[in-house]
């Protein structure tokens, strides 16, 4: 059930010549709260902020050259088709990204400027996605899932390779949840590298699906999304990522909005570095005690995606008062 390990060993192989290996930084003032020693895999400093692109270019890498002539399409929150977009030029071809209308304008601007088609349609993901598909079927525009996809979870995974060489002997991997490709590919790969490591998950009250879904013990849809945590807006999770989480994720706990917006605001202040709320709810269930670490304990904590607006993280700073 697990991504093979073959196949996030050739995905890493597949996209070195587009991307570099992204840094991991010790945090001294999250060690000191939490008693932990706590490590950041710093996914921001991709080339589209997000570890998005590591899936978006194995998954383009991966298609023929008859289903990369005929442009690719897709439904995002708004990291994936940024990332989608940037491989697409790269490779010199077509992407039409179908955003939901409530997608912040500094990621529907940075889409436009890799010049990719952007469509808003719907209040959430699902809405998107839904008329993305009906598109891709009429048009013959190759379409990319954007977590629900075998590449797309082997990208993600090619991180931990890298924590593997950068680290070694890691606990606790601390990740967050959307639709949960990200998730299934760092447990795929956790897990078959170092078994005895926890994966935690991490998603916002509102945007839970995933935790919705575990309680039930079968994928649910949630009736909409509240929660303004955007990127993590999928109204149900993947099967084959809901698969992998429910067999072999350590646990999966929620944090509200505020907790979330508090810790971008703490970790700018602290730390200097820029995160999405869909990011910063990690260390939100850290330091709120949502996840049990142990003293000295070695925690990895992926920084997955910044995009966010200016005005959004000043109005958090202000709510924090930092």
């Amino acid at each position: 059930m697990l991504i093979p390990l073959p196949e996030i060993i050739a995905a890493r192989e597949r996209i070195g010549e587009y991307l570099a290996p992204t840094p991991v930084h010790r945090s001294a003032h999250y060690s000191e709260l939490t008693g932990a020693k706590i490590y950041l895999k710093l996914e921001t400093l991709l080339p589209t902020h997000s570890f998005k692109v590591r899936g978006a270019c194995n998954a383009a890498l991966s298609l023929t050259d008859d289903e990369l002539a005929r442009g690719m399409i897709t439904a995002s929150g708004g990291n994936h088709g940024l990332a989608l977009s940037y491989i697409a030029r790269l490779l010199g071809v077509s992407a039409t990204i179908y955003l939901p209308k409530r997608t912040p304008q500094i990621k529907i601007e940075a889409i436009r400027a890799l010049s990719a088609e952007v469509m808003l349609h719907g209040d959430a993901w699902d809405d998107a996605n839904r008329l993305a598909l009906e598109v891709a079927a009429q048009t013959g525009r190759t379409y990319v899932h954007p977590f629900d996809n075998r590449h797309m979870m082997a990208g993600a995974g090619t991180m931990i390779m890298e924590l593997e060489e950068q680290l070694r002997e890691v606990d606790l991997v601390v990740v967050s949840i959307g639709g949960g490709g990200l998730i299934a590919g760092v447990i795929s790969t956790v897990k078959q590298l170092r078994p005895a490591t926890r994966v935690i998950g991490v998603e916002t009250m509102g945007a839970d699906s995933m935790y919705q879904s575990l309680q039930a013990g079968e994928v649910v849809e949630l009736p909409a999304i509240t929660s303004l945590v955007e990127s993590l807006g999928a109204r149900r999770p993947g099967e084959i990522p809901f698969q992998i989480v429910q067999r072999y994720a350590d646990d999966v706990v929620t944090v509200t909005d505020a907790e979330a917006t508090g810790a971008v605001a703490e970790l700018l202040v602290k730390e200097k570095l820029l995160a999405e709320p869909a990011t910063a709810c990690c260390l939100a269930a850290l330091v709120n005690g949502k996840i049990a670490v142990t003293p000295g304990e070695r925690v990895a904590v992926v920084l997955c995606g910044a995009n966010v607006s200016t005005a959004s993280v000043c109005e958090w700073l202000e709510q924090a008062r930092c």
